[in-house]
């Protein structure tokens, strides 16, 4: 299907001025630091990947700091773009009135060490901070991740996961009113509030996925003397070893609580909700072992993959329209419970049955042949997009494997293909999970499927692919005729590669067909495909070899059709 390209850059270009300057590090100045120093308002200071060991100061520069993610969209710069505090100090400080225009998004944030804010200190400041990882920071009183002190900043699209701190492991804050929404905030640890912690605050908490982060109270979100207004978000598998191992309030708080899920947290006194003084108002909530309040239900919510941390919900979650009926999903029904909403007007139910299990590779590797069941329940024809990942020991997710995308399914339609999946030699020894999905690739998933297998041991250095595409495309498009119906291009595959990739894409009717690649400052570094060709569906390979390594783009046009995608080069 086709995607909205993310074009950050576009937009804070447009709202910082024809005057605005890009400044380049360490084209320009040697430090991040110095970039920031000599940054105007609404200039950009861009880093190029690498670890930068410094210990940030805005100085009340409204800059925006930012990785090649900026440009590019590549959440793979996130990771290869780090700033480490070397347990110095907060890694970035905002304490100088900086406003939303300072904003920090894209970076690796971590190893900062202070009494307050070991990954980010924010004092009467309001900065924007977004698509960030801020993992593995500490301190030794309040907010071990992100701390705010009478500060008002955004902090949305980010992964927070591994800090700790006496209170607030993850985010606290203090005579705050924050923005919280869309991050991940897990596996962070404090006396209070493990994942978040506020007090005399009243922040806006909105779909977040708060799951496997420990407290003494407050697994998941400490509230005291606070008000904070908590929507929408999935709270899940936290731990306190006394109160509230969802959410704590004491002290006269009283937090707003509406189309939440609270489910599998785990305390003695209030596994999901302890309130010690105060009152909450608690709505259209799913919450384990039941709550008091309109719309509230205990049940099940069915979870994608949870011990993936997955909180997609699945086709027959009983949290799918039961939600606030005031409020309507992006697919115009009525609002979800939780903090993904169930689009239905993707259609797609997926199940994996592997033959002869238990599934043992080989040392020397081999094939496994499992069989895919994909189902279209909206009654009308549908399109969706099939893409497959493995949770490879050691080293965590790998793919999409296969990558199909705009799969038409005829209404009411059960199509069952057998595939053949291979592991090679050089593939890690372990226990490997198969995962299938089906939905909007990548933001929407509506359901998957996964079996287990396990490998003995490897051969070689494993620096070659993991798993062979299962070339699930051809099994799942034979059922739906000879042709396609539309025009495509897949991801290539494999990605990130080295030397050789092949692409794949689809033509509905005849057409003239240009497929050219380019490098991210836009020139044409080849043409692979310039000439006429028959519908159907067609591969073409890219040897790399003669370039270096980095970011490319693929582009395909055909007909009136024109798609852009992009491409890991790694040597």
């Amino acid at each position: 299907m086709r995607k909205l390209m993310v074009a950050i850059v576009m937009v804070v270009l447009l709202v910082a001025g024809a005057n605005a300057t890009i400044i380049n590090i360490p084209g320009d100045y040697p430090t991040i630091q110095q970039g920031i120093d000599h940054g105007q308002d609404g200039d950009t200071v861009l880093v190029q990947p690498g670890t930068y060991y410094e210990n940030l100061n805005f100085n009340g520069h409204n800059v925006v700091l930012a990785s090649l993610f900026l440009t590019t969209g590549d959440t793979s710069f996130v990771s290869s773009t780090i700033i480490d505090g070397h347990q110095s100090a907060s890694v970035i400080t905002f304490s100088t009135a900086e406003d939303s225009t300072a904003q920090v998004i894209g970076f690796k944030i971590q190893n900062g060490h202070a009494y307050d804010g070991g990954g980010i200190y924010c004092l009467y400041s309001n900065p924007t901070i977004s698509a960030n990882t801020v993992s593995g920071n500490s301190a030794d009183l309040f907010g071990g991740g992100i701390y705010c002190d009478d500060s008002s900043p955004t902090i949305s699209n980010n992964t927070i996961s591994g800090n700790s701190a006496a209170f607030g492991g993850g985010i606290f804050y203090w005579d705050s009113s924050p923005t919280i929404n869309n991050n991940s905030i897990s596996t962070n640890s404090a006396d209070g509030g493990g994942g978040i912690s506020c007090w005399e605050s009243s922040p806006t908490i909105r779909n977040n996925t708060i799951s496997g982060n420990w407290a003494n109270a407050g697994g998941g979100i400490e509230c005291y003397y606070s008000n904070p207004t908590i929507s929408n978000n999935t709270i899940s598998g936290n731990w306190a070893y006394y109160h509230g191992g969802g959410i704590y309030c004491y002290n006269w708080s009283s937090p707003t609580i509406a189309n939440n899920i609270l489910w599998e947290d785990t305390a003695p006194n209030g596994p999901e909700l302890f309130l010690e003084g105060g009152h909450a108002t608690v709505r259209y909530c799913d919450v384990q072992g039941g709550w008091p309040g309109a719309g509230n239900i205990d049940a099940d919510p069915i979870f994608v993959g949870p011990e993936r941390e997955d909180f997609h919900l699945r086709w027959h979650s009983p949290c799918i329209d039961a939600g606030d009926p005031s409020l309507t999903d992006p697919d115009g029904t009525r609002s979800d419970i939780g903090a993904y909403y169930f689009n239905q007007d993707v259609p797609g139910i997926v199940e994996l049955y592997p033959h002869d299990t238990p599934i043992v590779i080989p040392r020397e590797g081999g094939d496994i042949i499992y069989d895919g069941w994909v189902f279209n329940f909206l009654g009308h024809p549908g399109r969706v997009d099939i893409w497959t990942y493995a949770f490879v020991p050691g080293i965590g997710q790998y793919g999409p494997i296969d990558l199909y995308e705009n799969i038409r399914i005829p209404a009411d339609s059960l199509g069952m293909n057998q595939i053949s999946q291979s592991v090679p030699g050089s593939a890690p020894g372990g226990d490997y999970t198969f995962v299938a999905y089906v939905g909007d690739y990548p933001a929407t998933i509506i359901d998957s499927s996964y079996f287990y297998f396990s490998k003995s041991g490897s051969i070689g250095d494993g620096i070659s692919y993991l798993l062979e595409s299962g070339d699930w495309f051809k099994q799942a498009s034979s059922t739906a005729g000879s042709l396609p119906s539309d025009y495509a291009i897949s991801q290539n595959y494999p990605n990130p590669f080295n030397a050789t990739t092949s692409i794949k894409y689809q033509l509905p009717v005849d057409a003239y067909v240009k497929l050219e690649v380019y490098n991210i400052f836009g020139q044409k570094v080849e043409t692979l495909v310039d000439s006429r060709q028959q519908a159907g569906y067609r591969s073409v390979v890219w040897d790399a070899s003669e370039v270096s390594s980095g970011l490319y783009l693929y582009k395909l046009t055909a007909g009136d059709f024109t798609k852009t995608k992009r491409m890991m080069l790694v040597k």
